[in-house]
């Protein structure tokens, strides 16, 4: 079976400043895979490419066969969801996913099914008509998740899913992850908590300056370098580059 995403010597140039510098890589179907690197490293544009936002410079994004160029023929397969919340504040939760749900021409009665589900499967259930503004942290990034499911796309991109939030909060959208991992999605995550990665994720790619620096499962990283920890790793990594 051929990978879910194919990245092939991906590149972002802005105002002559190389952001991404001809990345390459694979994501499994059904795999975690983690992108991760300090702010500035060229995380978040190489997802804003991966999800049809920005055009790359050179270098191509293949989703399930499919050319990113052709976003529309992709539109139901891909699940985005950004650091900042999608959703609309004046709405209520469910009110929110039925809104999402006909923007991507979900059926009905399906949509109906869908939002029930979601909001059990995201512990939301009893939150229903709740404003989206009256929800806590941990809730909203719950919501901005579920609005990004209601497609049940195949892919789900995550950017920086637990950034802001305390520790136990973070820990409860991990376990979210973790029960989307159990219903085979392929996701793709960017974050700059090394615990959050090698908790997540089967394999990673770290970046820095724009490159991917080397990739690989976190605890065959941890053997090639000889280190116990992933921050270690990291820094060990991007050192040379410093220099």
């Amino acid at each position: 079976m051929p990978p879910a995403v194919i990245v092939s010597e991906l590149a972002k140039v802005i105002n002559e400043k190389i952001i991404v510098d001809r990345i390459s890589f694979t994501v499994e179907e059904g795999e975690v895979f983690g992108l991760l690197g300090a702010n500035g490293s060229g995380k978040t544009t190489t997802f804003n490419m991966l999800s049809g936002l920005l055009a790359p410079s050179s270098g191509s994004v293949m989703i399930l066969g499919k050319n990113i160029k052709e976003l529309a023929k992709l539109k139901m397969e891909i699940g985005f969801v950004t650091q900042e919340d999608s959703f609309y504040e004046t709405l209520t939760v469910r009110e929110n996913l039925e809104f999402f749900a006909s923007q991507f021409g979900v059926p009905g009665r399906v949509a109906g099914e869908r939002v029930k589900s979601l909001l059990s499967q995201m512990k939301l259930s009893d939150k229903g008509g709740v404003l989206a503004s009256k929800l806590s942290g941990g809730m909203k990034k719950r919501l901005n998740i579920a609005c990004s499911l209601v497609h049940d796309p195949k892919v789900l991109y995550l950017d920086e899913p637990t950034v802001g939030l305390d520790p136990v909060v973070r820990r409860e959208i991990w376990a979210v992850i973790e029960e989307l991992h159990r219903t085979k999605k392929t996701i793709i995550i960017t974050s700059h908590y090394m615990e959050e990665i090698e908790h997540l994720c089967g394999r990673v790619a770290i970046m820095f300056a724009g490159r991917i620096v080397d990739s690989g499962t976190p605890a065959d990283l941890k053997k090639k370098y000889k280190l116990k920890q992933m921050e270690d790793v990291f820094a060990y990594l991007v050192k040379p580059v410093v220099q």
